[in-house]
């Protein structure tokens, strides 16, 4: 077929203006011509005919330009026209939420009246991480409303991960690549950090010495801390940038034992012993009840001796036969 388009094809937003030109060299012809919804001429003895539309209407355009002559078959050439419009992004209703650990939510990433969809793809980032992309099959040439939507599971490892959307229209070679960015999405994720607390450790220290018991959990929102402990004057707690601190100034016996540390939020709560045992001191045990015996099966006689330290109690039982000193919590 005697005659070329240029350019072969081309690539408009809507509302704009097109020009191609169909061109033949034949000089021995009845004409050309272009046949379209918009624009379409009739057969002109011209070497040269533009297709011409001000202003696209339409979505679906296919211009053809014919060529007919007394010495060649009559013969045609289409022009591929892509109509776009650009995208925008409307922003997901679930932003800014709270969740708790273990919670599902779903992002959606709404694409206003766009076309081609086809030529479509939308990315999904959590920080600057790529995590899902989608394309899209619609062959439709008018405008759509898509959507890709992403499934958020809360865990304790994503406290305050920042989501978004981007959408990539690529229209080359003929056209630009678009390119639109939605708003952050924020979620913020709560939790207890179970079974670990920071820091928090047993401690064995010089008498006159002094002890720092450290408590800290990664929980979200921050946890509020407290102690059990055998009370002392020597003790002070405090609580600094999320780390609460037991201090034992000058230790003495008194000081050695359990201390507890629990931590709770709104989302639960959780408990860690440390031991502090204190080096050169002599325990005063105070005794509860001394000489007692009793007959146990065959004339096996038992001498009980029952001490108390604190809230610590201690039993110790004698056996005659074996001549030794047995503690009840072996037995």
């Amino acid at each position: 077929c005697p005659i070329e388009l240029s350019p072969p094809s081309v690539v408009v937003r809507y509302g704009e203006s097109v020009t191609v030109n169909c061109t033949t060299s034949e000089t021995l012809h009845t004409g050309i011509g272009w046949e379209a919804t918009q624009g379409g001429t009739g057969l002109e003895q011209v070497n040269i005919l533009p297709w011409t539309v001000e202003r696209l209407t339409g979505w679906d355009y296919s211009p053809s330009c014919y060529f007919a002559s007394d010495f060649h078959e009559q013969c045609v050439k289409t022009l591929d026209v892509v109509i776009y419009k650009n995208i925008n992004i409307k922003p997901s209703s679930e932003s800014d939420k709270v969740l708790k650990e273990g919670d599902e939510i779903q992002l959606l990433c709404d694409i206003i009246n766009v076309a081609p969809v086809q030529n479509l793809t939308v990315t999904w980032f959590k920080g600057n991480n790529v995590i899902q992309r989608d394309t899209f099959d619609n062959r439709t040439k008018i405008p759509v409303d898509p959507f890709s939507e992403f499934t958020f599971r809360a865990t304790r490892q994503d406290a305050f991960p920042l989501f978004r959307c981007e959408a990539d229209m690529d229209l080359r070679p003929g056209g630009p690549k678009l390119h639109v960015s939605s708003p952050g999405y924020s979620i913020m994720v709560q939790f207890c950090k179970h079974k670990h607390t920071s820091y928090l450790e047993n401690a064995e220290v010089d008498i006159g010495s002094t002890v720092w018991l450290k408590c800290s959990s990664r929980s979200n929102p921050r946890p509020s801390y407290s102690w059990t402990y055998y009370q002392t004057s020597n003790v002070i707690e405090k609580t600094e940038d999320g780390v609460s601190l037991l201090i034992i100034q000058n230790a003495t016996s008194h000081n050695m034992g359990w201390y507890t540390c629990s931590a709770s939020n709104e989302i639960g709560g959780f408990s860690k012993p440390a031991r502090v045992t204190v080096k050169g001191v002599c325990i005063a045990w105070h005794l509860v009840i001394g000489f007692v015996s009793q007959h146990i099966g065959h004339s096996i006689i038992r001498y009980i001796l029952i001490l108390k330290y604190k809230a610590i109690i201690a039993i110790f039982f004698y056996n005659l036969h074996s001549k030794h000193w047995l503690c009840a919590n072996n037995l």
